[in-house]
Protein backbone atom coordinates (compact mmCIF):
# COMPACT_ATOMS: atom_id res chain seq x y z
CA UNK A 1 0.00 0.00 0.00
CA UNK A 2 1.28 3.12 -0.89
CA UNK A 3 1.72 6.03 1.88
CA UNK A 4 0.47 9.44 2.65
CA UNK A 5 1.02 11.79 -0.18
CA UNK A 6 4.28 13.60 1.20
CA UNK A 7 5.35 10.04 2.22
CA UNK A 8 9.01 8.87 -0.11
CA UNK A 9 9.06 5.77 -1.52
CA UNK A 10 11.76 3.91 -0.59
CA UNK A 11 13.32 0.56 -2.69
CA UNK A 12 11.63 -2.68 -1.18
CA UNK A 13 13.09 -5.46 -2.38
CA UNK A 14 10.65 -8.52 -1.77
CA UNK A 15 8.10 -5.27 -3.88
CA UNK A 16 5.53 -7.47 -5.75
CA UNK A 17 4.79 -6.59 -10.14
CA UNK A 18 1.37 -5.60 -10.67
CA UNK A 19 1.93 -7.32 -14.28
CA UNK A 20 4.10 -10.58 -15.61
CA UNK A 21 8.01 -10.14 -15.88
CA UNK A 22 9.05 -7.97 -19.15
CA UNK A 23 8.96 -10.37 -22.84
CA UNK A 24 10.48 -10.24 -25.79
CA UNK A 25 8.16 -10.38 -28.73
CA UNK A 26 8.36 -11.49 -32.16
CA UNK A 27 10.14 -8.36 -33.42
CA UNK A 28 12.38 -8.55 -30.76
CA UNK A 29 10.46 -5.83 -28.79
CA UNK A 30 10.06 -5.88 -25.13
CA UNK A 31 7.15 -5.82 -23.94
CA UNK A 32 6.72 -3.93 -20.52
CA UNK A 33 3.63 -2.84 -18.87
CA UNK A 34 2.91 1.01 -20.00
CA UNK A 35 4.09 0.46 -22.70
CA UNK A 36 1.73 -0.82 -25.25
CA UNK A 37 4.33 -0.40 -28.42
CA UNK A 38 6.99 -2.36 -26.56
CA UNK A 39 10.87 -1.10 -26.37
CA UNK A 40 13.91 -2.16 -28.31
CA UNK A 41 16.83 -3.32 -26.57
CA UNK A 42 18.27 -0.43 -27.22
CA UNK A 43 16.50 1.79 -25.85
CA UNK A 44 15.20 -0.26 -22.77
CA UNK A 45 18.54 -1.29 -21.54
CA UNK A 46 19.92 2.22 -21.03
CA UNK A 47 16.51 3.14 -19.79
CA UNK A 48 16.72 0.25 -16.78
CA UNK A 49 20.50 1.40 -16.14
CA UNK A 50 19.47 4.64 -15.59
CA UNK A 51 16.91 3.55 -12.95
CA UNK A 52 19.34 1.62 -11.32
CA UNK A 53 21.11 4.61 -10.40
CA UNK A 54 18.22 6.57 -9.51
CA UNK A 55 17.23 3.69 -6.67
CA UNK A 56 20.77 4.44 -5.50
CA UNK A 57 20.44 8.44 -5.82
CA UNK A 58 17.69 8.02 -3.99
CA UNK A 59 19.73 6.15 -0.80
CA UNK A 60 22.32 8.94 -1.17
CA UNK A 61 19.41 11.36 -0.28
CA UNK A 62 18.07 9.59 2.55
CA UNK A 63 21.40 9.54 4.12
CA UNK A 64 21.22 13.45 4.30
CA UNK A 65 17.85 14.73 4.03
CA UNK A 66 17.83 15.54 7.83
CA UNK A 67 20.57 18.13 6.95
CA UNK A 68 19.10 19.01 4.29
CA UNK A 69 15.32 19.84 5.79
CA UNK A 70 16.99 22.07 8.43
CA UNK A 71 18.33 23.56 6.23
CA UNK A 72 15.29 24.36 4.57
CA UNK A 73 13.89 25.61 7.92
CA UNK A 74 16.99 28.45 8.40
CA UNK A 75 15.49 29.84 4.77
CA UNK A 76 13.95 32.98 5.05
CA UNK A 77 12.34 32.16 1.97
CA UNK A 78 10.84 29.15 2.86
CA UNK A 79 9.21 30.82 6.11
CA UNK A 80 5.40 30.30 5.30
CA UNK A 81 6.03 26.61 3.91
CA UNK A 82 4.28 24.22 5.92
CA UNK A 83 6.85 21.77 5.78
CA UNK A 84 10.08 22.99 4.44
CA UNK A 85 11.50 19.78 2.74
CA UNK A 86 14.74 19.61 0.69
CA UNK A 87 14.54 17.29 -0.97
CA UNK A 88 10.91 15.38 0.00
CA UNK A 89 8.72 18.12 -1.70
CA UNK A 90 4.91 18.37 -1.47
CA UNK A 91 2.23 17.78 -4.02
CA UNK A 92 -0.23 20.17 -3.48
CA UNK A 93 -3.41 20.62 -4.74
CA UNK A 94 -4.22 23.92 -6.58
CA UNK A 95 -6.97 26.17 -4.88
CA UNK A 96 -8.01 27.14 -8.20
CA UNK A 97 -8.63 24.76 -10.40
CA UNK A 98 -9.69 20.99 -9.43
CA UNK A 99 -7.32 18.12 -10.16
CA UNK A 100 -4.67 20.11 -10.62
CA UNK A 101 -1.25 19.52 -8.42
CA UNK A 102 1.93 21.50 -7.95
CA UNK A 103 5.03 19.10 -7.50
CA UNK A 104 7.03 22.03 -4.94
CA UNK A 105 10.03 22.13 -5.92
CA UNK A 106 10.35 25.78 -4.94
CA UNK A 107 10.62 24.63 -1.74
CA UNK A 108 14.01 22.92 -1.42
CA UNK A 109 17.00 24.46 0.78
CA UNK A 110 18.24 25.94 -2.16
CA UNK A 111 14.60 26.96 -4.03
CA UNK A 112 14.72 24.32 -6.72
CA UNK A 113 15.15 21.00 -7.78
CA UNK A 114 18.60 21.59 -8.77
CA UNK A 115 19.82 20.43 -5.37
CA UNK A 116 18.90 16.17 -5.51
CA UNK A 117 21.58 16.13 -8.67
CA UNK A 118 24.11 18.80 -7.03
CA UNK A 119 24.16 16.20 -3.65
CA UNK A 120 24.01 12.91 -6.04
CA UNK A 121 26.93 13.91 -8.14
CA UNK A 122 29.22 14.88 -5.73
CA UNK A 123 28.50 12.56 -3.23
CA UNK A 124 29.67 9.81 -5.76
CA UNK A 125 32.40 11.75 -7.09
CA UNK A 126 33.64 11.81 -3.70
CA UNK A 127 33.22 8.42 -3.28
CA UNK A 128 34.47 6.69 -6.60
CA UNK A 129 36.81 9.44 -7.56
CA UNK A 130 37.92 10.20 -4.75
CA UNK A 131 38.46 13.92 -5.81
CA UNK A 132 38.54 17.21 -3.46
CA UNK A 133 38.06 19.29 -6.18
CA UNK A 134 35.12 20.62 -8.36
CA UNK A 135 33.74 22.43 -11.46
CA UNK A 136 30.94 23.13 -12.77
CA UNK A 137 28.74 25.26 -15.00
CA UNK A 138 25.18 27.03 -14.33
CA UNK A 139 22.95 29.75 -15.21
CA UNK A 140 22.31 29.53 -10.83
CA UNK A 141 20.11 26.78 -9.34
CA UNK A 142 22.30 24.14 -10.39
CA UNK A 143 25.23 26.33 -8.77
CA UNK A 144 23.26 26.85 -5.91
CA UNK A 145 22.97 23.51 -5.36
CA UNK A 146 26.15 22.54 -5.86
CA UNK A 147 27.35 24.80 -2.97
CA UNK A 148 24.86 23.32 -0.85
CA UNK A 149 26.18 20.10 -1.74
CA UNK A 150 30.04 21.86 -0.56
CA UNK A 151 28.64 22.87 2.46
CA UNK A 152 27.29 19.50 3.54
CA UNK A 153 30.54 17.52 1.93
CA UNK A 154 33.30 19.53 2.57
CA UNK A 155 35.53 19.54 -1.16
CA UNK A 156 38.57 21.43 -1.11
CA UNK A 157 37.56 23.89 -3.92
CA UNK A 158 34.80 24.03 -5.82
CA UNK A 159 34.62 26.64 -9.10
CA UNK A 160 31.41 28.17 -10.68
CA UNK A 161 31.28 28.83 -14.02
CA UNK A 162 28.57 31.29 -14.91
CA UNK A 163 27.61 33.60 -18.36
CA UNK A 164 26.78 37.32 -18.82
CA UNK A 165 23.45 36.72 -18.56
CA UNK A 166 22.70 35.17 -15.36
CA UNK A 167 20.01 36.78 -13.51
CA UNK A 168 21.11 39.26 -11.29
CA UNK A 169 19.05 37.31 -8.21
CA UNK A 170 20.58 34.05 -8.74
CA UNK A 171 23.93 36.02 -8.50
CA UNK A 172 23.60 37.43 -5.56
CA UNK A 173 22.87 34.25 -3.77
CA UNK A 174 25.76 32.67 -5.21
CA UNK A 175 28.14 35.24 -3.73
CA UNK A 176 26.19 35.25 -0.22
CA UNK A 177 26.31 31.16 -0.38
CA UNK A 178 30.09 31.30 -1.27
CA UNK A 179 31.17 33.65 1.23
CA UNK A 180 29.73 31.34 3.88
CA UNK A 181 31.78 28.37 2.07
CA UNK A 182 35.00 30.71 2.26
CA UNK A 183 34.44 31.40 6.12
CA UNK A 184 33.98 27.25 6.35
CA UNK A 185 37.55 26.13 5.03
CA UNK A 186 36.36 25.69 1.02
CA UNK A 187 37.71 27.62 -1.40
CA UNK A 188 34.60 28.49 -3.67
CA UNK A 189 35.17 30.82 -6.68
CA UNK A 190 33.14 32.66 -9.64
CA UNK A 191 33.91 32.74 -12.74
CA UNK A 192 31.58 34.79 -15.96
CA UNK A 193 32.32 33.41 -18.61
CA UNK A 194 30.72 33.90 -22.28
CA UNK A 195 27.26 35.59 -22.71
CA UNK A 196 25.24 32.06 -22.71
CA UNK A 197 25.18 28.72 -20.92
CA UNK A 198 26.44 26.81 -23.74
CA UNK A 199 29.46 28.97 -24.12
CA UNK A 200 30.42 29.16 -20.80
CA UNK A 201 29.93 25.42 -20.57
CA UNK A 202 32.55 25.16 -23.28
CA UNK A 203 34.77 27.58 -21.65
CA UNK A 204 34.94 25.49 -18.38
CA UNK A 205 34.92 22.02 -20.30
CA UNK A 206 38.43 23.33 -22.13
CA UNK A 207 39.25 24.81 -18.71
CA UNK A 208 39.23 21.61 -16.31
CA UNK A 209 41.96 21.28 -14.22
CA UNK A 210 43.20 17.43 -14.17
CA UNK A 211 42.57 16.97 -9.94
CA UNK A 212 38.54 18.48 -10.92
CA UNK A 213 35.87 16.45 -11.33
CA UNK A 214 33.47 18.54 -13.67
CA UNK A 215 29.63 18.40 -12.53
CA UNK A 216 27.58 18.85 -15.91
CA UNK A 217 24.21 19.77 -15.20
CA UNK A 218 22.74 17.47 -17.60
CA UNK A 219 25.04 15.07 -18.83
CA UNK A 220 26.13 13.93 -15.63
CA UNK A 221 24.57 10.50 -14.58
CA UNK A 222 24.47 10.74 -11.37
CA UNK A 223 23.49 14.30 -11.47
CA UNK A 224 20.42 13.28 -13.89
CA UNK A 225 19.07 10.67 -11.56
CA UNK A 226 19.63 12.61 -8.71
CA UNK A 227 17.13 14.56 -10.19
CA UNK A 228 15.48 11.26 -10.78
CA UNK A 229 14.81 10.90 -7.30
CA UNK A 230 11.76 13.30 -7.95
CA UNK A 231 9.97 10.79 -9.85
CA UNK A 232 10.24 8.41 -7.07
CA UNK A 233 8.59 10.94 -4.81
CA UNK A 234 5.37 11.16 -7.65
CA UNK A 235 5.12 7.38 -7.72
CA UNK A 236 4.37 7.28 -4.13
CA UNK A 237 2.45 10.91 -4.23
CA UNK A 238 0.19 10.09 -7.36
CA UNK A 239 -0.22 6.90 -6.16
CA UNK A 240 -2.04 8.06 -2.73
CA UNK A 241 -4.09 10.10 -5.48
CA UNK A 242 -5.12 7.42 -7.60
CA UNK A 243 -6.29 5.12 -4.60
CA UNK A 244 -8.25 8.67 -3.62
CA UNK A 245 -10.11 8.96 -6.86
CA UNK A 246 -10.48 6.87 -10.25
CA UNK A 247 -7.97 9.31 -12.40
CA UNK A 248 -8.31 7.74 -16.25
CA UNK A 249 -5.08 9.32 -17.26
CA UNK A 250 -1.74 11.17 -15.57
CA UNK A 251 -0.32 14.12 -17.18
CA UNK A 252 3.19 15.59 -16.03
CA UNK A 253 4.24 18.56 -17.02
CA UNK A 254 7.84 19.96 -16.90
CA UNK A 255 10.29 22.25 -18.41
CA UNK A 256 13.35 21.28 -20.55
CA UNK A 257 16.68 22.85 -20.61
CA UNK A 258 19.17 20.34 -21.16
CA UNK A 259 16.84 17.80 -20.30
CA UNK A 260 18.53 16.39 -17.42
CA UNK A 261 14.90 16.95 -14.84
CA UNK A 262 12.32 15.20 -17.30
CA UNK A 263 14.53 12.49 -18.15
CA UNK A 264 15.17 11.58 -14.32
CA UNK A 265 11.91 12.15 -13.58
CA UNK A 266 10.06 10.32 -16.36
CA UNK A 267 12.41 7.20 -16.42
CA UNK A 268 11.48 6.61 -12.80
CA UNK A 269 8.01 7.33 -12.69
CA UNK A 270 7.67 5.61 -16.01
CA UNK A 271 9.46 2.20 -15.15
CA UNK A 272 8.23 1.88 -11.27
CA UNK A 273 4.79 2.84 -11.98
CA UNK A 274 4.76 -0.50 -14.38
CA UNK A 275 5.02 -2.28 -11.38
CA UNK A 276 2.74 -0.41 -9.18
CA UNK A 277 -1.04 -1.77 -8.98
CA UNK A 278 -1.95 1.78 -8.14
CA UNK A 279 -1.37 2.81 -11.96
CA UNK A 280 -3.06 -0.04 -13.46
CA UNK A 281 -5.31 0.98 -16.44
CA UNK A 282 -4.00 4.71 -15.87
CA UNK A 283 -2.60 6.28 -18.59
CA UNK A 284 0.68 8.39 -17.92
CA UNK A 285 2.18 11.07 -19.81
CA UNK A 286 4.46 13.45 -20.11
CA UNK A 287 4.85 17.08 -21.21
CA UNK A 288 8.31 19.01 -21.74
CA UNK A 289 8.12 22.73 -22.98
CA UNK A 290 11.48 24.07 -24.06
CA UNK A 291 11.63 27.93 -24.58
CA UNK A 292 10.50 29.16 -28.19
CA UNK A 293 12.86 32.10 -27.54
CA UNK A 294 16.14 31.43 -25.83
CA UNK A 295 16.21 35.29 -25.88
CA UNK A 296 12.63 35.36 -23.76
CA UNK A 297 13.91 36.91 -19.87
CA UNK A 298 11.70 34.68 -18.11
CA UNK A 299 13.87 31.39 -19.55
CA UNK A 300 16.91 32.10 -17.48
CA UNK A 301 16.67 28.72 -15.57
CA UNK A 302 16.56 26.64 -19.01
CA UNK A 303 18.55 29.32 -21.36
CA UNK A 304 19.63 25.79 -23.10
CA UNK A 305 20.67 25.96 -26.85
CA UNK A 306 19.78 21.83 -26.99
CA UNK A 307 18.87 18.94 -25.28
CA UNK A 308 21.61 17.02 -24.05
CA UNK A 309 22.09 13.61 -26.87
CA UNK A 310 21.50 10.95 -23.53
CA UNK A 311 18.73 12.51 -22.53
CA UNK A 312 16.64 13.39 -25.91
CA UNK A 313 16.91 9.57 -26.54
CA UNK A 314 15.25 8.73 -23.15
CA UNK A 315 12.78 11.14 -23.60
CA UNK A 316 12.28 9.26 -26.97
CA UNK A 317 12.11 6.08 -25.79
CA UNK A 318 9.62 6.95 -23.17
CA UNK A 319 7.42 9.03 -25.61
CA UNK A 320 7.68 12.14 -23.71
CA UNK A 321 6.00 15.12 -25.79
CA UNK A 322 7.71 17.72 -26.37
CA UNK A 323 6.65 21.23 -26.94
CA UNK A 324 7.54 24.86 -27.11
CA UNK A 325 6.39 27.75 -24.60
CA UNK A 326 6.51 31.80 -25.10
CA UNK A 327 7.86 34.50 -22.78
CA UNK A 328 3.92 35.38 -22.37
CA UNK A 329 3.17 31.80 -21.86
CA UNK A 330 5.38 31.95 -18.72
CA UNK A 331 4.00 35.08 -17.74
CA UNK A 332 0.10 33.97 -17.26
CA UNK A 333 1.61 30.73 -15.60
CA UNK A 334 3.93 32.80 -13.09
CA UNK A 335 0.61 35.08 -12.29
CA UNK A 336 -1.74 32.53 -11.45
CA UNK A 337 0.68 30.90 -9.42
CA UNK A 338 1.28 33.28 -7.86
CA UNK A 339 -2.64 33.67 -7.00
CA UNK A 340 -3.11 30.33 -6.44
CA UNK A 341 -0.35 29.75 -4.20
CA UNK A 342 0.99 33.11 -2.82
CA UNK A 343 4.54 32.37 -4.11
CA UNK A 344 6.35 33.65 -6.74
CA UNK A 345 7.69 30.98 -9.02
CA UNK A 346 10.67 31.17 -12.12
CA UNK A 347 9.25 31.48 -15.28
CA UNK A 348 9.73 28.08 -16.44
CA UNK A 349 7.93 26.54 -13.13
CA UNK A 350 4.99 29.10 -14.49
CA UNK A 351 5.24 28.14 -18.51
CA UNK A 352 4.23 24.19 -16.86
CA UNK A 353 1.14 25.47 -15.66
CA UNK A 354 -0.03 26.98 -19.23
CA UNK A 355 -1.05 24.08 -21.06
CA UNK A 356 -2.94 23.06 -17.93
CA UNK A 357 -5.11 26.39 -18.36
CA UNK A 358 -5.30 26.95 -22.26
CA UNK A 359 -4.68 23.61 -23.59
CA UNK A 360 -7.94 21.00 -23.80
CA UNK A 361 -5.43 17.93 -24.36
CA UNK A 362 -3.70 18.70 -20.86
CA UNK A 363 -6.48 20.35 -18.86
CA UNK A 364 -6.83 18.90 -15.44
CA UNK A 365 -10.61 17.26 -15.24
CA UNK A 366 -12.24 14.34 -13.40
CA UNK A 367 -10.55 11.72 -15.58
CA UNK A 368 -7.42 13.36 -15.73
CA UNK A 369 -5.19 14.20 -13.12
CA UNK A 370 -2.15 17.12 -14.26
CA UNK A 371 0.52 17.57 -12.31
CA UNK A 372 3.07 20.56 -12.59
CA UNK A 373 6.50 20.46 -11.77
CA UNK A 374 7.34 23.91 -10.23
CA UNK A 375 11.28 23.50 -10.34
CA UNK A 376 12.82 26.69 -9.23
CA UNK A 377 11.13 29.73 -7.39
CA UNK A 378 14.48 31.98 -7.61
CA UNK A 379 12.63 34.59 -9.60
Amino acid sequence: MLESPNAYLKFDPSHQAASPIPAIDADGRIRLPGFPAGLSIQSYLPLVHRYTQILEASRILDRHRDHLRLMARFNPALANAREPQAPLTALSPSTLLPHLYYKREDQTATRAYKLRGALVGMAKALESQQVKCFLTVSTGNHALGVLKAAELLLPQVVRLVVPGNTAVLKLEKLRKAIDGLNANGVQADLLCKGDTFDEARTWAMANQGQDEAYLDPYNDPWVVAGQGTLGLELLAQIGHLLGQHPYEEVVVIAPIGGGGLLTGTATALKLASAWEPAFRNVNLRFVGLRLKDLQAPLGDAIRVAEIAPDNLQALNALNVSIQTMAQEHMAQGVRFVQSDLGQTVEGASGGTVYPALKTEAFSPTSRRLVVSLLSGGNA
